[in-house]
Protein backbone atom coordinates (compact mmCIF):
# COMPACT_ATOMS: atom_id res chain seq x y z
CA UNK A 1 0.00 0.00 0.00
CA UNK A 2 2.74 2.29 1.00
CA UNK A 3 4.75 1.59 -2.00
CA UNK A 4 1.37 2.55 -4.49
CA UNK A 5 1.08 5.61 -2.34
CA UNK A 6 4.54 6.97 -3.43
CA UNK A 7 4.23 5.92 -6.92
CA UNK A 8 0.94 8.27 -7.04
CA UNK A 9 2.77 10.85 -5.77
CA UNK A 10 5.78 10.16 -7.73
CA UNK A 11 3.69 10.38 -10.98
CA UNK A 12 1.72 13.20 -10.33
CA UNK A 13 4.33 15.30 -9.26
CA UNK A 14 5.94 14.88 -12.23
CA UNK A 15 3.16 16.00 -13.94
CA UNK A 16 3.46 18.97 -12.15
CA UNK A 17 7.29 19.30 -13.35
CA UNK A 18 6.12 19.79 -17.48
CA UNK A 19 5.33 23.38 -18.45
CA UNK A 20 3.76 24.65 -21.28
CA UNK A 21 6.54 26.74 -23.39
CA UNK A 22 5.75 28.45 -26.79
CA UNK A 23 7.83 29.99 -29.37
CA UNK A 24 6.64 32.17 -32.65
CA UNK A 25 8.28 33.05 -35.91
CA UNK A 26 7.84 35.27 -39.01
CA UNK A 27 9.44 36.43 -42.01
CA UNK A 28 9.73 37.13 -46.11
CA UNK A 29 10.78 34.47 -48.84
CA UNK A 30 12.07 35.51 -51.60
CA UNK A 31 13.37 33.82 -54.62
CA UNK A 32 16.12 36.55 -56.22
CA UNK A 33 13.85 39.32 -56.56
CA UNK A 34 10.16 37.47 -56.43
CA UNK A 35 8.11 36.26 -53.48
CA UNK A 36 8.38 32.36 -52.80
CA UNK A 37 4.66 32.20 -52.70
CA UNK A 38 4.05 27.98 -51.85
CA UNK A 39 7.15 27.28 -49.61
CA UNK A 40 6.67 24.51 -47.03
CA UNK A 41 6.98 26.35 -43.79
CA UNK A 42 7.04 24.50 -40.39
CA UNK A 43 7.68 25.20 -36.75
CA UNK A 44 9.45 22.46 -34.64
CA UNK A 45 10.41 21.74 -31.21
CA UNK A 46 13.24 19.61 -31.92
CA UNK A 47 13.76 16.45 -30.06
CA UNK A 48 16.75 14.43 -29.08
CA UNK A 49 16.07 10.42 -28.39
CA UNK A 50 13.62 8.11 -29.13
CA UNK A 51 10.91 10.85 -28.84
CA UNK A 52 10.04 12.40 -32.21
CA UNK A 53 10.15 16.04 -32.92
CA UNK A 54 6.92 18.23 -32.40
CA UNK A 55 5.20 19.84 -34.81
CA UNK A 56 3.79 23.29 -33.57
CA UNK A 57 2.25 25.00 -36.58
CA UNK A 58 2.91 24.96 -40.51
CA UNK A 59 1.96 26.58 -43.18
CA UNK A 60 2.37 27.90 -47.27
CA UNK A 61 4.07 30.92 -47.81
CA UNK A 62 1.27 33.63 -48.58
CA UNK A 63 1.63 35.17 -52.56
CA UNK A 64 3.77 37.75 -50.96
CA UNK A 65 6.21 35.17 -49.70
CA UNK A 66 5.44 36.18 -45.83
CA UNK A 67 4.43 33.41 -43.13
CA UNK A 68 3.79 33.44 -39.54
CA UNK A 69 3.97 30.38 -37.17
CA UNK A 70 3.34 29.91 -33.86
CA UNK A 71 2.83 27.04 -31.46
CA UNK A 72 3.39 25.87 -28.00
CA UNK A 73 4.35 22.31 -26.16
CA UNK A 74 4.02 20.52 -23.09
CA UNK A 75 7.72 19.71 -21.82
CA UNK A 76 9.83 18.63 -18.92
CA UNK A 77 13.12 20.36 -20.51
CA UNK A 78 12.97 23.57 -22.36
CA UNK A 79 11.81 23.29 -26.00
CA UNK A 80 14.51 23.04 -28.63
CA UNK A 81 12.28 25.19 -31.10
CA UNK A 82 13.44 25.42 -34.94
CA UNK A 83 11.57 26.07 -37.93
CA UNK A 84 12.36 23.58 -41.19
CA UNK A 85 11.70 25.60 -44.71
CA UNK A 86 11.68 23.41 -47.94
CA UNK A 87 12.17 24.89 -51.02
CA UNK A 88 13.16 24.43 -54.86
CA UNK A 89 14.63 28.01 -55.24
CA UNK A 90 18.14 27.64 -57.50
CA UNK A 91 17.64 23.90 -57.30
CA UNK A 92 18.71 23.21 -60.89
CA UNK A 93 16.57 20.19 -61.20
CA UNK A 94 17.78 17.98 -58.20
CA UNK A 95 15.58 15.41 -56.90
CA UNK A 96 13.35 16.46 -53.41
CA UNK A 97 13.44 19.36 -52.32
CA UNK A 98 16.34 22.22 -50.48
CA UNK A 99 16.01 21.64 -46.70
CA UNK A 100 16.97 24.41 -44.54
CA UNK A 101 16.86 24.14 -40.35
CA UNK A 102 16.93 28.09 -38.42
CA UNK A 103 17.33 27.36 -34.88
CA UNK A 104 15.31 29.86 -33.00
CA UNK A 105 17.16 31.49 -29.96
CA UNK A 106 15.87 30.92 -26.28
CA UNK A 107 14.99 34.55 -25.67
CA UNK A 108 11.78 33.93 -28.39
CA UNK A 109 10.50 30.81 -25.78
CA UNK A 110 7.78 32.23 -23.83
CA UNK A 111 6.12 30.05 -20.11
CA UNK A 112 2.88 29.97 -21.15
CA UNK A 113 0.08 28.68 -24.39
CA UNK A 114 1.29 32.14 -26.05
CA UNK A 115 4.26 33.55 -27.92
CA UNK A 116 4.64 36.83 -25.76
CA UNK A 117 7.95 37.60 -28.37
CA UNK A 118 7.70 36.87 -32.28
CA UNK A 119 11.30 36.48 -33.90
CA UNK A 120 11.05 38.40 -37.29
CA UNK A 121 13.41 36.53 -39.66
CA UNK A 122 13.19 39.35 -42.37
CA UNK A 123 13.58 38.94 -46.09
CA UNK A 124 15.24 35.74 -47.20
CA UNK A 125 16.11 35.08 -49.94
CA UNK A 126 16.47 31.33 -50.89
CA UNK A 127 18.61 31.62 -53.42
CA UNK A 128 21.98 31.25 -51.20
CA UNK A 129 23.14 27.87 -50.52
CA UNK A 130 23.55 26.80 -47.10
CA UNK A 131 26.63 24.85 -45.69
CA UNK A 132 24.66 23.31 -44.08
CA UNK A 133 21.34 22.64 -45.97
CA UNK A 134 19.75 19.09 -46.41
CA UNK A 135 17.84 17.74 -49.13
CA UNK A 136 14.39 16.44 -48.05
CA UNK A 137 11.78 14.16 -50.64
CA UNK A 138 9.53 13.42 -47.60
CA UNK A 139 7.78 16.56 -45.13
Amino acid sequence: MMREILLITLLVGSLYAFRTQSTAVKGKLMCGNRPAEGIHVKLFDEDDGPDPDDILDQMLTREDGTFSLSGSSMELTPIDPEIRIYHDCNDHGKPCQREWVIRIPNKYITSGPSAIQVMDLGNMNLEVELDNEGRSCIH
